[in-house]
């Protein structure tokens, strides 16, 4: 925003021990206010699945021995509908070539599944092992991109995993002049009906080309600028309003940086932001970054969190009413008709914006773009009132300041001051740093945060 200054300040995110050791090249993602990490490397591979709770600050190791990755590292992890997808990221043997590398993992049930096609066999049915790759989530669909596929060297295929069918699609092998090209340790990230390809190694050449995949027509597109970073591997992007950031990576064999740049999409322009750091922030590569607040993308199932620890003042967000922190549940809605209940007024098949949550102490509320209820009416949820004789759903944000109206009426509490979409906004966001090397001198994952003003 004109007239405002980013403050992009690198502070120590807070953790409670035990916590997972420093390591780089792992995945992480946020789902349903927590963060998930898996593998990576130390001095060897791991195979350690945590899982971070935002609100408290505490690490859990989750189980991932039946059913669950080996020691993977250069993978890729995405979340859709509550369920993580870890892909590649095996150490290269015969075995790895004979199998597809993809785990599902199920939050509700907290059970794996493994995807056992065998690419050995139907060689176009689905994609080989890989490190280096990147995945993004566009509608029902994982999209994968390039990586080091061993012996075979560095892929530039486009491979679509759909969701719902568990089936893969090889979507588009480019040549040299047509896309970015073979090609890991780059960054994707999804706006709007493009995916944008950024950096990464060709060959031992670290690139600092900008790609778009256009979703409707099935094409690349190069983007040309006049500036912007230079050519850099192991970095990390993620979505923030109209703009991509890119933080750290580096050259090969040398020195990460801790550069943190912008890139406009509208007027397709970078900006390189300033950051004051700590004595003992370090440089970083092959880390991830992530996303907390209104005005950022994340690059699962888009539920980003607001702990009300990690922000100055909570008034709420463009897509968010700020439900009371006593009451029983948060809403979740976008600013349009929610779906409407199905047939009479007997019929339990109601589709809502709304979802009972049981807040832990300090809790707080959350904010998707994407609803349950629109991507799976199955899922869909309803909030009977405590005498259970009617059915509280949301289509408006009137109607959401009523439904916690209602609650906090039944619960004996105060919603007076519940705050809806119009009369609120949210200056605060915070971006994540989790692991990367160099590794810290500590025991601990490095863990770090920024927040800042919208940018």
């Amino acid at each position: 925003m004109k007239g405002k200054t980013a403050h992009c300040n690198w502070k120590c995110a807070p953790q409670k021990k035990p916590s997972p050791c420093d390591r780089y090249k792992h995945a992480s993602i946020i789902c349903r206010g927590f963060v998930y990490l898996y593998g990576g490397r130390n001095t060897t591979s791991l195979r350690d699945f945590w899982r971070y709770n935002i609100v408290k600050n505490e690490w859990e190791m989750l189980d991932c021995s039946r059913d669950g990755p080996e020691e993977l590292e250069e993978h890729s992890m995405v979340a859709y509908k509550g369920t993580l997808y870890i892909f590649g990221g095996m150490v290269d043997s015969a075995f790895t070539q004979a199998k597809t590398p993809l785990w599902i993992y199920d939050i509700d049930s907290a059970r794996w599944t493994e995807c056992r096609n065998v690419p050995a066999e139907t060689e176009s049915s689905a994609p080989t092992n890989r490190k280096g790759h990147s995945a993004v989530v566009y509608h029902s669909s994982m999209h994968i991109y390039g990586g080091y596929v061993g012996i075979r060297g560095i892929s530039q295929e486009l491979w679509t995993f759909h969701f719902d069918t568990r089936k893969w699609l090889c979507v588009s092998t480019p040549s040299h002049n047509t896309g970015p090209g073979p090609r890991h340790g780059h960054s994707a990230v999804v706006y709007h009906t493009g995916m944008y390809l950024f950096g990464g190694l060709m060959g031992l050449s670290e690139q600092k080309d900008l790609w778009k995949w256009d979703f409707l027509s099935s094409s690349w597109s190069n983007i040309r600028t006049s500036q912007g970073p230079p050519p850099v591997v192991g970095h990390a992007s993620v979505v923030f309003r109209d703009s991509m950031l890119v933080f750290g990576g580096g050259i090969s064999n040398s020195s990460p940086n801790d550069d943190l740049w912008k890139y406009h999409f509208h007027t397709q322009t970078w900006k390189k932001l300033t950051s004051a750091t700590k004595a003992n922030f370090s440089p970083k590569m092959y880390h991830c970054i992530l996303g907390i607040g209104a005005d950022f993308q994340t690059t699962s199932d888009f539920t980003n969190t607001f702990p009300s620890h990690w922000k100055s003042e909570q008034k709420g967000c463009h897509q968010l009413v700020a439900i009371p922190k006593h009451t029983r549940f948060c809403s979740y809605f976008r600013q349009q008709p929610a779906y409407r209940a199905l047939g009479n007024e007997e019929s339990s098949a109601i589709e809502m914006k709304t979802f009972s949550l049981p807040l832990r102490p300090g809790g707080f509320c959350a904010f998707q773009t994407t609803s349950e209820a629109e991507r799976d009416p199955s899922r869909a949820t309803s909030t009977l009132s405590k005498d259970k004789s009617r059915r509280l759903f949301v289509s408006t944000e009137k109607e959401a300041s009523a439904a916690a109206q209602t609650v906090g009426e039944e619960e004996g509490t105060n919603c007076q001051h519940a705050t809806t979409v119009a009369e609120a906004s949210s200056d605060t966001n915070v971006l994540l740093l989790i692991g990367g090397k160099p590794l810290s001198g500590s025991s601990e994952i490095s863990f770090w945060q920024m927040e800042f003003d919208r940018l």
